[in-house]
C-alpha cells in the first residue's frame, strides 16, 4: 500500500510540474503571438501527457468561424513547442552560427528556425490572414521580431529570417509557395519604405 501511495505522489508531482512548465511556455509564447497578431491571443502547447496523443503533424492550427473571424487560440504541435522551449539553449550552440549562411544547418538548428517561423505564421492567422501563402509571406517578414522575442539579438534575428527565406522556403510546396507580391517593394511587403528585406 505504501508503495502505491508513494508512486501516486510521484505521478501527481510530475503532472503538477509538467502543468506548471506548460503554462509558463504558453504564457511566454502567447505574449509573442499577441504582439504579432496585434490583439490578445493565446498559444496552446500540449504538455507531455497530451503530447503522447498529438499526431496532427500540422505544426500549428487556428480555427476560423463561419463569419471568417479567427479564434483567439492557436494550438501548436508538441515538437514545435519543444523546439520553442529550447530556443535559447539551441541558439547558444556553436553550430547555430550557420543561420548567417545560405546552406542547410544541422537538423536541430533547422527545426528551431522552423518552429519560430510556425509561431510567426500561426500568429498571422490569429491576425485574421486566412490565405496560407499570404500568411507565410507575412510570417517571414515578422520572423526577426519573433526570433528577438525568443532570445536572439537583432542581427541574428534578421539572419534567421533571411536564412529561412533563402534555404528553407524554396523546399516548401503547395499552399506555402510564396505569391508574386512577396518581394521587396511588392504588394505584400509590410515595410514598403524600407529596403531591409525580408524584415528587420
Amino acid at each position: 500500500m505504501r508503495t502505491l501511495l508513494a508512486l501516486g505522489l510521484v505521478v501527481a508531482a510530475l503532472v503538477y510540474w509538467e502543468a506548471r512548465r506548460e503554462l509558463g511556455l504558453d504564457h511566454r509564447l502567447s505574449a509573442i503571438a499577441s504582439e504579432v497578431a496585434g490583439r490578445p491571443v493565446h498559444v496552446d502547447c500540449p504538455g507531455f501527457i497530451r503530447g503522447l496523443v498529438d499526431i496532427s503533424g500540422d505544426g500549428g492550427s487556428v480555427m476560423f468561424g463561419p463569419d471568417g473571424k479567427p479564434s483567439d487560440t492557436t494550438r501548436l504541435e508538441t515538437s514545435v513547442c519543444g523546439d520553442l522551449a529550447a530556443y535559447r539553449k539551441t541558439r547558444r550552440r556553436s553550430d547555430f552560427a550557420c543561420v548567417y549562411g545560405s546552406v542547410l544547418c544541422s537538423a536541430r538548428v533547422e527545426r528551431t528556425v522552423y518552429a519560430a517561423l510556425i509561431l510567426s505564421h500561426e500568429s498571422q492567422h490569429l491576425r485574421g490572414v486566412r490565405n496560407e501563402a499570404v500568411a507565410e509571406c507575412y510570417a517571414i517578414q515578422m520572423l526577426p521580431l519573433v526570433a528577438q522575442r525568443l532570445g536572439s539579438p537583432p542581427e541574428e534575428a534578421k539572419a534567421i529570417a533571411t536564412h529561412f527565406l533563402v534555404v528553407d522556403q524554396p523546399l516548401l510546396s503547395g499552399d506555402y509557395v510564396l505569391p508574386p507580391g512577396c518581394v521587396n517593394g511588392g504588394s505584400l511587403d509590410l515595410h514598403p519604405n524600407s529596403a531591409d528585406w525580408p524584415g528587420g
